[in-house]
This record gives structure tokens, sequence and C-alpha cells, in this order.
């Protein structure tokens, strides 16, 4: 008994999670078919493809734009969810692509500030379809400019998720030599000795 509770927990070892599942590389499938097919009529065209056990990454680029879809159902990540970002700039640098992204709720809430918008929860594997159909939907209403090369709406949207300047990067070494990538808020000033 102690032995299957024990088991529960499995997630919470340290190992390889870099295996698809089922349920990931299914997902993926129909994201591409959905989503996929519509934003390539729009010009963008497929940049990366990530499968995991407990995460899907997708993304298409049209010269500096990029639309991402990110899914988890990591055990911690609970609820599970997946959603739509919107980028301009470097998609393949977390730090940079952090800051010059927002999610296509940041723009349902500009246009509807009483509802609430926060990503799609990650549906059972028989409603991938749907929930995609519904997501690709509301990225043509909502990311139509985007989609078309006008980024007004993206960087008021940017601007009031992310802030007006990008934060900046400071490089450095610890004690050890370790490499620590560090992001200054985007509120503080630059102050010279």
């Amino acid at each position: 008994m102690l032995t299957k509770i024990m088991g529960i927990f499995d997630f919470l070892k340290f190992g390889d999670n870099s295996k698809p599942s089922r349920k990931h590389i299914s997902f993926a499938k129909s994201a591409l078919e959905t989503v996929g097919t519509f934003v390539e009529k729009n010009e963008f065209q497929l940049h990366s493809k990530k499968i995991e056990t407990y995460f899907t990454t997708i993304i298409w680029r049209k010269e500096e734009q990029y639309i991402k879809i990110t899914a988890s159902d990591f055990p911690t990540d609970y609820p599970y969810n997946y959603d739509i970002i919107l980028g301009e700039g470097n998609c393949d640098d977390f730090f940079e692509s952090e800051w010059d992204s927002i999610s296509i709720s940041d723009i349902q809430r500009m246009s509807e500030p009483n509802k609430k918008y926060n990503g799609y929860d990650f549906p059972k594997k028989r409603e991938f379809r749907a929930s995609l159909e519904k997501a690709k939907t509301e990225l043509a209403e909502y990311g139509n400019g985007f989609l078309n090369g006008n980024m007004e709406l993206f960087y008021k949207a940017r601007i009031l998720t992310n802030g007006e300047k990008k934060p900046e990067r400071i490089i450095k070494k610890d004690k050890n030599g370790k490499v620590i990538v560090e992001l200054l808020p985007y509120n503080v000033i630059k102050k010279s000795d």
C-alpha cells in the first residue's frame, strides 16, 4: 500500500521528462493542424517544435514576429493549461522573449476588461480539436492586426503587460565562476559609478 502511495509522487523524482508523452504528441499534432494551418496562411512558418512528457512548445515565425503555443500538464502546474503567445524579436532567448511577448489573453483583457481571460484549460485528449478551434477563432479575432503586420494593438497590450522599457540584463559570474544572468526590474534607474 505504501509503495502505491509513494508512486503517486514519482513525478517529483528527478529524471528524464523529455520523452514525449502520447497526450502531448496528440496535442501537438492537433495544434499544428488547427492553429498551424491557420497561421501559415498568414505567412508564418514553423520555426521549432518541442514535445516532452509534460510540455509542448511550438513556434511559428514571420520575420521578427512569432506565434508560440505553450502547453503544460506538469503535476505541480495545476490547473493545466495552454496559451497562445504573440511576440516580436528573439523567440529562442528566454529573457528576450519574456519581455517581447504577450498572451493573446492580454489583448482580450484590453478589448474586454470586464471579462476574465487567462489562457486555455489543457483539455482532455478527445477535446483537443474543439478547444484549439476556439483558440484559433480567438487568435483570428484578437490577433488579426498582429497576424497582418499591424503591431499597434500588440504594442499597447505589451506596454500594459510588461512595461515600456525593456529590462536590462546583467551578466556576471558567481564565486564559483558560473555565469549568472539577472534582469533589472523595469523601474530601476541606472546609476553611474
